[in-house]
C-alpha cells in the first residue's frame, strides 16, 4: 500500500516537491532523506530540544515563525510552510547568536548547541516575544543541556539580545535580522515563494485515526506511525476564538500557544500565560492543541482539566450529524469516549464568565515546570454578595478519567466565603474520587495533593481577606 503524499514546501533555501510519507517525522526525514545532521536526536519525544526546527507559515496577512521540536512534526504537514533546520540559518561567519555561545562558554558537548542557536533565533523572529531577558529565557524553554548547566547558555542569549536590540526594536524583524546578519537575506523572499505554491487538502476522506499536534502519538507510536495510514489534519484553526451568544468558541485545532495568546482568553483568565508556562515548552505549546489533548483522554490532562471547570462542551462532527457534548460526559472510563471513530470534536465553547468569577489552576508534578502532572486542579468560582452563587471544582491524577466533583461544587452553592463553610465540603470532596497508587505517589499522597490543590483554589480567591491562622489550621 502506497502511503506517499506529494507536497511541496521550502526546506532552507531550496523549494521540494516530492512524494513523502506523512506520518515520517521531519527530524527522520532531515537526517536520512537530506543528510541535514544538524538536528540531533535526543529524546525523541519533544523533551529535549536538540532537534529544534523553525517552522514559518502564513497566519492572517503575514508570515509568522516559530520554534517546534522535528521529531513530533510529521512531513504531511509542512506542505506550503518554511521547515529551517541550523544549516538554514547558518553564515559565511558565525551569527551574533552564535558568537554570544562562544565568548560566554555556552557549549561543551556541542550536542544541544544547535537545538538551543535555532531556538534563540526563531524567539528574535518572532515578533510578540520581548527583546529582553525573559523573551530570551521564553526561546529556550524547550532545550536542554547535560553538560554545562544553563547559565553561560543564558548569558549568551540575553548578551545576543543586548546587542541587536537597538537594530531591531521598532522594525520589521526579519528584516532587521537579515541586515543585522542573523538570518541569511533568502529569508526576504520566502513570503512570495511560499505565496506561489497551491494550497492542498490535507484532510483525508477514508476512515482512519485523525493526527493533530501529536505531542502524545507521536511519542507513543513514532516508529510505526509511518507505516499506517492516518488522516493529517490542517492544524490552521478555521474559525478564530470569539465571543457569541454569551459564549466563547474555540476550534479544537487552537494551539495552547495561541489559545494562551489571546486576547479574549486572557480577559477571562487572566493567569493562562502562567499556567502554559507550567504545563509545557514553548516548542510543544506550538503543537499541541485542545481538541488533541481532550480526546487523548488523560486522567491528568492539564488543559482539559481548565476546559472541565470552564464548563465547556464540545462540537462533535460525524458523517451524518453534529452535536454539542458537555465536556463532562465525553469521558466513559479510562481512554473510553463518547463518540465514534470517525467522529471528530470541531469546536469548543464554554459560557463567558460573569462579573466576579474566579478562574484558578493549579498543578504538582516531579519537576516544577514542564513535566506531566501528578495531580492537578482547577476551579471555576462566582461569589455575589459574599456567597458563592456557582462552583465548579475539577481534578486530574485521582481517578481512570478528568473529573468533575460535582457533589463537592454543589454543595458550596450558597457558602459564605469562610474557611470554616468551605472545610467541610474540601473534607467530603475525598468520597468522590479513588486514586490508584502508581510511579507517580500512592493513593494516600495523591488524596492529600488534591486536598491542597483544592484549598488553593480558596487562598488564592480570599487573598488579603483571609484569615491565615485560620487556613493554615485547615490545611494541618
Amino acid at each position: 500500500m502506497n502511503l506517499d503524499k506529494r507536497i511541496t514546501f521550502i526546506l532552507n533555501n531550496e523549494t521540494i516537491s516530492a512524494e513523502v510519507v506523512p506520518n515520517l517525522v521531519a527530524l527522520d526525514y532531515l537526517r536520512q532523506n537530506r543528510s541535514l545532521t544538524g538536528s540531533k536526536e535526543g529524546c525523541k519525544e519533544g523533551d529535549c530540544g536538540a532537534c529544534s526546527v523553525i517552522l514559518g507559515e502564513h497566519v492572517g496577512d503575514g508570515l509568522r515563525y516559530k520554534a517546534v521540536t522535528s521529531c513530533l512534526l510529521p512531513m504531511g504537514e509542512l506542505h506550503g510552510k518554511h521547515l529551517v533546520s541550523i544549516e538554514g540559518i547558518n553564515l559565511d561567519d558565525l551569527s551574533p547568536i552564535q558568537s554570544a555561545m562562544v565568548d560566554c562558554g555556552g557549549t561543551q558537548c556541542g550536542y544541544c548547541t544547535p537545538g538551543f542557536i535555532v531556538a534563540m533565533t526563531a524567539g528574535l523572529m518572532d515578533e510578540s516575544i520581548p527583546l529582553d531577558d525573559s523573551g530570551a529565557d521564553y526561546a529556550i524553554s524547550g532545550n536542554l543541556c547535560r553538560c554545562t548547566g544553563y547559565r553561560s547558555i543564558k548569558t549568551a542569549g540575553r548578551t545576543a539580545i543586548k546587542e541587536l536590540k537597538s537594530l531591531i526594536v521598532d522594525r520589521p524583524r526579519i528584516d532587521a535580522l537579515c541586515e543585522s546578519g542573523v538570518l541569511p537575506i533568502y529569508f526576504r523572499g520566502i513570503p512570495s515563494r511560499l505565496g506561489a505554491i497551491p494550497p492542498v487538502q490535507i484532510d483525508s476522506t477514508f476512515k482512519a485515526p485523525f493526527v493533530a499536534g501529536g505531542t502524545d502519538l507521536f511519542v507513543q507510536r513514532g516508529e510505526e506511525l509511518p507505516k499506517q495510514r492516518a488522516s493529517l489534519l490542517n492544524m490552521t484553526p478555521v474559525n478564530p476564538i470569539r465571543n457569541e451568544n454569551s459564549y466563547i468558541f474555540i476550534d479544537a485545532k487552537e494551539s495552547f500557544e495561541s489559545f494562551g495568546r489571546n486576547p479574549i482568553i486572557k480577559k477571562y483568565i487572566p493567569s493562562i500565560t502562567d499556567y502554559n508556562d507550567a504545563i509545557a515548552s514553548w516548542p510543544i505549546r506550538e503543537r499541541a492543541t485542545l481538541g488533541g489533548n481532550i480526546c487523548n483522554a488523560s486522567p491528568i490532562a492539564d488543559m482539559t482539566t481548565l476546559l472541565l471547570a470552564m464548563n465547556s462542551e464540545i462540537l462533535i462532527s460525524g458523517p451524518d450529524s453534529e452535536y454539542w457534548l458537555p465536556l463532562s460526559k465525553f469521558y466513559l472510563g479510562y481512554k473510553m469516549l463518547a463518540k465514534t471513530p470517525e467522529e471528530r470534536v470541531l469546536s469548543i465553547r464554554f459560557p463567558e464568565p460573569e462579573k466576579g468569577t474566579f478562574i484558578n489552576w493549579e498543578k504538582v508534578s516531579k519537576r516544577r515546570v514542564l513535566d506531566i502532572a501528578t495531580v492537578n486542579s482547577a476551579a471555576r468560582l462566582r461569589v455575589e454578595n459574599g456567597l458563592i452563587a456557582s462552583a465548579t471544582l475539577t481534578l486530574g491524577g485521582v481517578a481512570a478519567t478528568p473529573l468533575v466533583l460535582s457533589d463537592a461544587s454543589k454543595k458550596l452553592v450558597g457558602l459564605p466565603l469562610t474557611v470554616e463553610a468551605i472545610k467541610p465540603v474540601i473534607e467530603s470532596a475525598q468520597s468522590e474520587f479513588d486514586p490508584i497508587s502508581d510511579v507517580r505517589g500512592d493513593e494516600t499522597y495523591k488524596r492529600l495533593l488534591a486536598r491542597q490543590l483544592l484549598w488553593v483554589h480558596f487562598q488564592m480567591m480570599m487573598d488579603e481577606q483571609i484569615d491565615q491562622g485560620a487556613f493554615d489550621e485547615a490545611l494541618r
